[in-house]
């Protein structure tokens, strides 16, 4: 016997019902008089096989290009003149059409078709057998909860201004873990695709409903369509889109994951795209969690919060806190305190500035600290640092950064430690020196969201390190343990660099006479007599003697802006050939193209900034002329 599917309703009634989500809010306008009696197959519409390949199936409207058609068929819903249907499995199935006229759609009589065999190819891309696990097996899928090193949880966010979201196109602006739809019944509730003797879907709405029906995967255009079913969801999200059924886009589909579009299009907070983001449950089922990445930072961990000394961070006002993957990425990436003023977080910028670390080191991973919270309370208490860069604090904290109240509902934003009293270090920025000037301290999720809060710390003041530390570490690297003298490198002397970008300009290596400069023997001599020599480091100046090409000396005292990388040397650099005559002496030079590694390896560029020409005379820019020094 036949097997028989009977996956539309039969009344005309029940299957408007049943679609009227996706109708249109306009129409071609057809004539009006069609009645379901003058929608007949062969004379409205044809449906017929393939001459080659019986499985694929065309529905063909014959009702001309003044009426759209509409078509319900067993692999979803459509709207085109043509369509093509590949069918895996044998057995009769249900066709109805339809055509929108100037008031309803005006459906026909159900026809039917039969497919006589199986044919497995249409079923044999690896995207069915990751879906439905396999011709004859049947695979289930939950909601993903932030547990499984995949999704942060059951839903993420996309910006209809970067396109719909698909399998090559996705760029979440928000994944806010797991919890964020506020229904605990979609813990409970899965979906199940079978490929056992046809395309069949269960889905079950934990405290809802519970569905069954027919589905199509095309792997061509990375669509998904239930008939008679809709993707789980939370009862009270499902007025927020008119769609979770019909042409789903599938962002992700692999052994574990599946991640599903849905367009939110009628919803009070405007249109934008919702992921759904699922499991497969026997991976979750037998999942054991790694330990979370150790993510690479610049320098090392105890040093960064206090070198030997005392160190003051500060959290930054421009980006004081985020959230991280735990491979890293931020997660908004909050630039300015005016990204903060986007409708679901809270910006506070009295209370932010309160907020302080000082770490003072006591041994290679130990030390105190002192935080000062967002009301300028005071707490002190000892730290360990080990191996993961989490910083274990002998006293947690949790307190209020910031709140804003939005319309019916208040934001508040806090800075706690784990329940273990621990932060983690997972990102750092250096300064030109090389030297660790902002960390992130991260707090790991603890209701299953695989991510950290991060929270944004520069570093502080004088007055508890902070510049002072730089200076010193630029003074100790220029000066070396007692006095250090450079030459001109004679290989690659000089080189220019435009202001705005503090990046030379190619590498002068082989000077020659092009446009009027020249490196002949005489200047390449006079050059590579020229000396300059740093000595006695106080932590914050150092002396300083120049050597000129005609055994000239001058000395001074040398001090450096270290936030804009500018040494002065009060006597000038020694004169180069004719490229800086006595006319032309400096007092300021930018250290640049070079950081702390390369200063101590005695290798570094240092350069005046000067006035920028075009060959009418013009004004241009401000460019630099970096002298390339290397230690005698």
């Amino acid at each position: 016997m036949k097997k028989i599917y009977t996956i539309l309703s039969l009344m005309i009634v029940a299957v408007t019902i049943s679609f009227s989500s996706c109708t249109p809010d306009s129409y071609d306008l057809g004539a009006e008089g069609v009645s379901p009696g003058d929608l007949v197959e062969g004379i409205a519409f044809t449906v017929t096989h393939d001459t080659e390949n019986p499985n694929i199936v065309y529905l063909k409207s014959l009702m001309g290009s003044q009426y759209t058609p509409v078509w319900i068929h067993p692999q979803g819903y459509s709207e085109a003149e043509e369509v093509t249907l590949k069918m895996p499995f044998d057995g009769t199935y249900d066709v109805v059409f339809g055509v929108q006229t100037r008031g309803e759609i005006v459906y026909g009589d159900t026809v039917q078709f039969t497919i006589a065999e199986f044919y497995p190819d249409f079923v044999s891309d690896d995207l069915w057998t990751y879906l439905t696990g396999g011709v004859g097996h049947s695979k289930t899928w939950i909601f993903d909860n932030g547990n499984y090193g995949l999704a942060s949880g059951e839903l993420s966010f996309q910006d209809p201004g970067d396109g719909a979201p698909t399998m090559s196109n996705f760029s979440p602006n928000w994944e806010p873990g797991a919890g964020h739809t506020g229904d605990d019944n979609i813990w409970d509730s899965y979906m199940t695709f079978t490929l056992d003797g046809g395309a069949f879907v269960e889905v079950h709405n934990a405290g809802w409903k519970d569905e069954s029906g027919t589905f199509m995967l095309n792997v061509d255009d990375g669509t998904l369509s239930l008939v008679d079913a809709s993707i789980p969801h939370p009862e009270s999200w499902d007025a927020n889109s008119s769609n979770w059924r019909n042409n789903l886009n599938v962002v992700a589909l692999t052994e574990n994951q599946l991640r599903i579009a849905v367009f939110r299009d009628t919803s009070s907070e405007g249109e934008w795209w919702y992921v759904w983001n699922f499991v497969s449950k026997e991976y979750a089922d037998n999942y054991v969690p790694s330990d979370d990445p150790i993510l690479d930072i610049d320098g090392d961990p105890n040093d960064i919060l206090s070198t030997s000394n005392t160190k003051s961070w500060v959290l930054s006002l421009d980006s004081p806190y985020d959230w991280m993957t735990l491979e890293g990425d931020l997660m908004n990436e909050f630039a300015t305190a005016d990204d903060y003023n986007n409708g679901w977080v809270a910006y506070e910028e009295d209370k932010l500035e309160n907020v302080q670390l000082v770490f003072t080191g006591t041994g290679v991973n130990t030390g105190t600290y002192i935080l000062t919270d967002s009301e300028g309370n005071e707490v002190e208490g000892d730290y360990t640092i080990d191996s993961k860069n989490d910083i274990k604090f002998s006293e947690g904290f949790d307190f209020v950064i910031s709140r804003h109240q939005y319309d019916g509902w208040e934001s508040v934003m806090s800075m706690s430690t784990t329940s273990d009293n621990k932060l983690r270090i997972v990102k750092t920025v250096t300064n030109a020196v090389g030297t660790v000037t902002e960390m992130y301290l991260g707090k790991r999720d603890e209701e299953g969201a695989n991510q950290y809060m991060v929270y944004h710390f520069v570093l502080g003041g004088n007055s508890a390190g902070g510049d002072a530390d730089f200076e010193k570490e630029f003074f100790k690297a220029i000066c070396g343990s007692d006095s250090r003298t450079y030459k001109i490198d004679t290989s690659w002397p000089i080189d220019w660099l435009v202001n705005s970008s503090h990046s030379l300009s190619g590498g002068w290596i082989s000077p020659g006479s092009e446009e009027g400069w020249y490196w002949d023997d005489e200047i390449k001599a006079n050059a590579s007599k020229g000396r300059i020599t740093f000595y006695n480091s106080t932590g914050t100046s150092c002396s300083v003697k120049l050597v000129d090409y005609d055994g000239t000396e001058a000395t001074g005292t040398c001090t450096v802006d270290i936030d804009a990388m500018l040494v002065t040397i009060p006597t000038g650099i020694p004169r180069i050939g004719n490229w800086l005559d006595s006319e032309a002496e400096k007092t300021e030079f930018y250290v640049v193209n070079s950081n702390i590694t390369d200063i101590k390896s005695g290798d570094f560029w240092l350069g005046p900034e000067e006035e920028r020409y075009d060959d009418n005379g013009s004004f241009q820019d401000f460019q630099i002329t970096a002298f390339h020094l290397i230690v005698e």
